[in-house]
């Protein structure tokens, strides 16, 4: 492997224990749906684990986290809760659905900076999983009335309607998961495994 392509390799992973950290999100957020989908559709712990990534970890798990956690869990609901609908209207669905987590991952890298080991970093966290959980969940209702509402012939008003008690779940979820994922995290982080100082990758010497 050239120098310059490790150099980019961790650059974008970044250390062992970055690696391991993102893993481990990618771990919690594909068991706590697998679990709480034997019960509830409505509880998403992916948005947590998601913002919580794109925050703490930034570096390409911003994306690697929610997007390999979806790719793990959409081909299950694709049998399960979604096999009712045509390809076309799962695949368009799907589309809102990693867009929308996308999204929430991106925000979080954006607030890395403001991140640190301490209460008011988790209820910042918490504080602005409120305004993104309702705005994702806007986000897939669009992608609902579109692939789904519309054609049975409800307004976009209908299905914001309908989505209300579902949000509350979400909101609730949120609440729970972003806190509690978020500080666990940080404490794994700085505690349980504390800092180590990174060396630099050398840059590839060009040839004279």
């Amino acid at each position: 492997m050239s120098p310059r392509l490790r150099g980019m390799l961790r650059n974008g992973f970044g250390d062992a224990k970055t690696c391991a950290f993102g893993i481990f999100l990618i771990v919690l957020a594909v068991l706590l749906k697998a679990v709480f989908l034997r019960y509830t559709a409505n509880i998403e712990p992916i948005l947590a684990v998601s913002l919580v990534a794109g925050s703490v970890l930034g570096r390409w798990w911003t994306v690697l986290v929610p997007m390999v956690s979806l790719g793990v869990l959409e081909p299950i609901l694709w049998g399960g809760p979604y096999s009712v609908y045509t390809g076309s209207v799962i695949l368009g669905l799907t589309f809102f659905i990693v867009t929308g987590f996308l999204f929430v991952g991106v925000f979080g890298r954006f607030m890395k900076p403001r991140v640190v080991f301490r209460v008011g970093s988790m209820a910042l966290l918490t504080l602005v999983s409120i305004p993104l959980t309702i705005a994702y969940d806007v986000w897939t209702d669009v992608g609902e009335y579109y692939f789904i509402a519309g054609p049975m012939g409800l307004t976009f008003w209908n299905v914001l309607e309908l989505q209300v008690p579902f949000t509350l779940v979400h909101l609730l979820s949120s609440l729970i998961f972003v806190p509690l994922i978020g500080m666990g995290t940080l404490w794994l982080s700085h505690v349980a495994w504390p800092a180590t100082v990174e060396e630099p990758v050398p840059e590839p010497s060009e040839d004279r």
